[in-house]
């Protein structure tokens, strides 16, 4: 929609005191909850099923390499409904990662949560120097941009489950 400019700039009639002078890009709405209900809903984005065995193969596969680009061996669940924005669901990651014993994820940062949830194995987790003991059923929340790496030791890999907001912070 074009704005009237012949009366000034946004800014000078608000400098002038104008009551209903508008400011920014024009791009501000306000819309009922029917219609964001209705906005925010992606019909075309169906449910999806990983089973557990395909994985759990492909991440043994992994497992049989040196730790792997960035220092992580992981595999994604990817709903191919999303297009671009790879995903679990829209705004969602879904990783799953493998550690050895004896090795150590290096200290390293995203913009995204993200959430641990062990499946197996035991060590640590640290988070912004803070050292926390990892076990199986243990959860552990990473917020956004907080350094962290991950310690595994004992006698089996370490599984975890990582949920992260990853496609929705590439979408911004």
């Amino acid at each position: 929609m074009d704005r009237d400019t012949s009366a000034g700039t946004p800014e000078t009639r608000a400098a002038e005191g104008e009551k209903d002078a508008k400011l920014g890009h024009g791009n501000d709405r306000v819309i009922s909850a029917d219609e964001y209900f209705q906005r925010v809903r992606h019909p075309h984005v169906r449910g999806c099923k990983w089973d557990g065995e395909d994985w759990q193969n492909l991440l043994g596969e992994l497992g049989k390499d040196p730790i792997r680009h960035a220092e992580r061996r992981f595999v994604s669940l990817v709903n191919e409904d999303h297009g671009d924005l790879c995903g679990a669901s829209p705004g969602i990651f879904i990783g799953i990662q493998m550690i050895h014993p004896g090795e150590v994820v290096p200290n390293h940062r995203h913009n995204s949560v993200a959430i641990y949830h062990y499946l197996q194995g035991e060590g640590f987790t640290t988070v912004e120097d803070v050292r926390y003991p990892y076990k199986k059923g243990d959860t552990i929340v990473c917020p956004a941009w907080a350094y962290h790496k991950h310690e595994a030791f004992g006698d089996e890999d370490t599984i975890m489950y990582v949920a992260q907001d990853m496609p929705e912070m590439a979408a911004k």
